[in-house]
């Protein structure tokens, strides 16, 4: 289990890496042709995909879920009838033997460990300390044998689910007190819990494709073979509230970078003015990035301008 955590940590650290990358490098036009006779790029919204990206990220912890958490674990114990000698007389015996066996979420068993010989249990209390100083307190069942000190489960029980670790205990003792009891089943069902852990977990993840799907993309494809500039934006990656608006090349007098004061300093966007003297924005709203805008304007005006 230790192994699989530090894994998922190192996962997680890879994947916040690649996205902090993706926030300081990354770019927010992507080109799709480039020739002589076509331009076709799109800007894509980089930080709600970067915000997105990194809530969605939780899903990488959903898929760990669905393969490390035992959400079912059962204890099968019989008493198997052993014949004695002892100075030539026969006495009549028994002994325990006892199968831990964990299963997943589709019921099918993950481990099998057998146990010889058991002759008791008792609960474990253990504290530790989280990041405000507090104590806080978990509780495991053991399983006692001549030979070793075996946990019931994996993961250990809090406070609120001390009781139910206590009536395990109190259910093995009774047994163990008891010869003619052949048998002892106890199954530890957490697979609510796990499917609530997972269902939270399924939620960032929708959160997250939520905050990419509403971000706007813009696509300009410019096209001199047919004289013409269609300008398409849309939502939810192209399938919501697309609007397109079509124009001549013959129309585009000027392409620059406008700029405008906010709060955190100056904000830009990219402009075409047409002969009619309306303006059109390419990139959207307002934002940062004013290198960038630029190398766009460059490249249209590098376009326009070729034969």
């Amino acid at each position: 289990m230790e192994n699989k955590a530090s894994l998922l940590d190192y996962v997680l650290l890879i994947t916040n890496l690649i996205l902090f990358w993706y926030l300081l490098r990354g770019k927010n036009l992507k080109i799709h042709e480039q020739t002589q006779n076509k331009l076709n790029f799109t800007i894509q919204p980089k930080l709600l995909q970067f915000i997105g990206l990194f809530i969605g990220q939780v899903g990488i912890i959903l898929l760990f879920a669905i393969f490390a958490i035992v959400p079912v674990t059962q204890l099968s114990c019989y008493r198997v009838p052993q014949n004695l000698q002892a100075s030539s007389i026969e006495k009549k015996s028994s002994k325990i033997i006892c199968k831990l066996r964990e299963f997943d979420f589709f019921g099918n068993q993950k481990n099998q460990k057998q146990i010889s010989g058991l002759i008791g249990t008792r609960l474990e209390k253990q504290t530790k300390t989280d990041k405000e100083g507090k104590i806080l307190y978990t509780y495991r069942v053991q399983l006692l044998t001549n030979t070793e000190t075996i946990p019931l489960t994996r993961i250990a029980y809090s406070d609120y689910f001390s009781e139910e670790a206590e009536l395990i205990i109190l259910k093995i003792k009774n047994f163990l007190a008891q010869p003619l009891e052949k048998s002892l089943v106890i199954k530890q069902d957490d697979t609510l819990k796990g499917y609530t852990a997972i269902g939270v977990t399924l939620f960032w993840f929708l959160l997250g494709l939520f905050i990419i799907a509403t971000g706007g993309f813009i696509n300009c494809n410019f096209d001199k073979e047919s004289n013409s500039l269609t300008l398409s934006r849309y939502r939810w990656f192209g399938t919501l509230g697309k609007a397109v608006f079509l124009y001549s090349l013959n129309e585009i007098v000027e392409i620059k970078v406008e700029s405008s004061s906010s709060e955190d300093g100056f904000v830009y966007r990219v402009s075409l003015t047409l002969i009619s003297g309306e303006s059109v924005s390419l990139s959207g709203c307002y934002s940062s990035g004013f290198e960038e805008k630029q190398e766009m304007v460059k490249m249209i005006k590098s376009f326009l301008a070729s034969n």
